[in-house]
């Protein structure tokens, strides 16, 4: 469990730390944008280099997302295309037949683009769109290495006509397959963790402190609903030392006392929410639920006798465990800030589907009751507090 945690946790890092595929729009030019010019050609190379001109190309298959949280749908697109800041010519070789041997390059670079896209198309999963993209890629090389020695790089103009001949065929028959918008389905799943700080109220406050707490939970839901189920630890100060009020011995001395002067606090919910608003990059999903409280810790029971002047002497005769636990209602607010979203090749179960993850930043407040009856009196109040956390969400991709 712990290592898939982890993996969670990594996945999750990775897509929030992806960055777009063409950051430079003059960077970057598409088959579909029209024929080759030298002006493409960002990079010019000295009158005296021997290096010829190179046209630097990528064939990529890029997640596409159009607008913002649950309505947002994506679309699986392959793409040709040119980097216009690492292409190289000269002016001696910026040639109509160099140029003519280029554009033979990127149109059979289109033609591996429009045989990954119509596979794509026919529905496979997200691991075998990767085996597929990287067979094109090399099978691109292995037939730019063939036309090049077979038109002895472009200078062949009747080999060239005819390689040109041959792929512009194979793209008539291949058509311009339609890239298909992929939806995120209603149903949603995901983790959160982070810290948070409880204060108490009431008599609660008069026997423990306040303290920050470490949380983590697991959340779902459907359309609008969401369920969410978290653990979370502190260590608040404890500051009654007869909480279950023992009487003392005859002579009024104490004869049980706390061994620590922290307890050990453990709180669970499982909540269910409804997303009252969903707008841009902010969501509001209030929650009610069910609520455990549990404080441990340490109680030292004493036994008293006089030294040889006549003093009490107390000393310890053993250490037991105590603790208060309690089951009540907590109500809290999500306020999720949509930080990234990406889309992941496998689901988080390992499953070969493709998923949207969503990496938000949620802080939620929160208020939840509870009573100690076992208290000599009764100890009683709010637990008022507030969490910070990070949220991944996944929901599964429909083609």
């Amino acid at each position: 469990m712990i290592k898939r945690f982890q993996l969670i946790l990594l996945l999750a890092a990775a897509i929030c730390a992806l960055p777009a595929v063409a950051n430079d729009k003059n960077d970057i030019k598409l088959w579909s944008d029209g024929p080759l010019t030298w002006s493409d050609f960002h990079q010019m190379l000295p009158p005296t280099s021997s290096e010829a001109s190179q046209l630097e190309v990528e064939l990529n298959a890029t997640p596409i997302q159009n607008g913002i949280g649950s309505s947002a749908s994506v679309r699986l697109e392959a793409r040709a295309m040119m980097h216009r800041n690492a292409s190289k010519t000269s002016a001696a070789q910026s040639t109509p037949e160099r140029l003519r041997y280029h554009q033979l390059q990127f149109d059979l670079l289109e033609l591996m683009r429009r045989n990954l896209q119509e596979e794509i198309n026919n529905g496979i999963d997200g691991a075998t769109v990767e085996k597929r993209l990287k067979y094109y890629q090399d099978l691109y090389r292995q037939r730019m290495r063939q036309i090049a020695q077979e038109t002895k790089s472009g200078s062949l103009e009747a080999a060239v006509a005819s390689w040109e001949e041959n792929i512009e065929s194979q793209l008539l028959a291949v058509g311009t397959p339609q890239v298909p918008q992929v939806t995120a389905m209603q149903g949603c799943y995901g983790v959160y963790a982070g810290v948070g700080y409880d204060s108490p109220t009431g008599s609660l406050r008069d026997n423990f402190g306040g303290s920050f707490m470490f949380h983590v939970g697991l959340t779902g839901g459907f359309k609008r609903l969401r369920l969410k189920a978290d653990v979370a630890f502190g260590q608040p100060s404890y500051r009654n030392d007869n909480i279950f009020n023992i009487a003392p011995d005859s002579e009024g001395r104490p004869l049980q006392g706390n061994n620590s002067s922290n307890a050990t606090h453990i709180m669970a919910s499982v909540q269910l929410g409804y997303t009252v608003l969903n707008a841009g990059r902010l969501s509001i999903t209030p929650n009610v639920g069910g609520f455990y409280n549990r404080y441990n810790w340490d109680v030292a029971n004493y036994s008293w006798d006089k030294d040889d002047e006549g003093r009490d002497v107390r000393s310890i005769t053993n250490v037991e465990k105590r603790s208060l636990h309690n089951f009540s209602f907590i109500a809290s607010i999500d306020f999720d800030i949509n930080l990234n979203s990406g889309v992941t090749n496998t689901s988080l179960t390992g499953a070969t589907h493709r998923e949207r993850w969503t990496s938000s930043l949620r802080i939620t407040p929160w208020v939840a009751h509870s009573k100690f009856n076992k208290c000599d009196p009764t100890v009683s109040g709010m637990h008022i507090g507030i969490n910070i956390s990070y949220l991944g969400l996944a929901r599964l991709l429909k083609f």
